[in-house]
């Protein structure tokens, strides 16, 4: 079904509003509010709402995503001893699973991974080796790989039978 522009420019707006904040706090202070992600996911599932997509099967499969991504944080603390992906982290990505179709999550992820690999890099080649050991905030990579996915799913997506 083919979403109004009005309303795919308000959600863009809302959509990047609320990334940027993400982003900021996350860069500055490593660790994502939870009424941002509040914010995110309610804006989310209003924008399935008005746009007329089963709402249901979107909570659906946030709510699963937001299983494994808890189970992948869960189980690399039982085998590290270390968190490697924090609860914000967590949270964000099952409130992205409610703006993008789920075909999608795995772009979401490979555009945050690659990005936050390269962001490292950029640090070690800067730094050197001792930057590969700091904390990296993953919300800003996570912002920039749902709002290139949402983009690509509202652009393309029904060139690519996804929309």
């Amino acid at each position: 079904m083919e979403t109004d522009g009005a309303i795919l420019i308000v959600a863009g707006l809302v959509l990047a509003g609320i990334l940027a904040a993400i982003a900021v706090v996350d860069f500055r202070r490593q660790v994502i509010p939870d009424p941002l992600n509040m914010a995110l996911a309610v804006s989310g599932l209003g924008f399935q709402l008005v746009a007329q997509r089963d709402a249901a099967m979107q909570l659906l499969i946030a709510a699963l995503a937001l299983a494994v991504f808890w189970a992948l944080r869960r189980g690399h603390f039982l085998l590290t001893g270390r968190i490697g992906l924090g609860l914000g982290d967590v949270k964000m990505l099952g409130a992205a699973a409610l703006w993008i179709n789920p075909v999608l999550l795995p772009v979401l992820l490979f555009i945050a991974s690659t990005a936050a690999l390269l962001f490292v890099g950029g640090q070690v080649v800067a730094a050197g080796p001792a930057a590969a050991r700091m904390r990296v905030p993953f919300g800003p990579f996570i912002a920039l790989g749902l709002g290139l996915s949402w983009m690509l799913e509202q652009f393309i997506g029904s060139n690519l039978g996804i929309s």
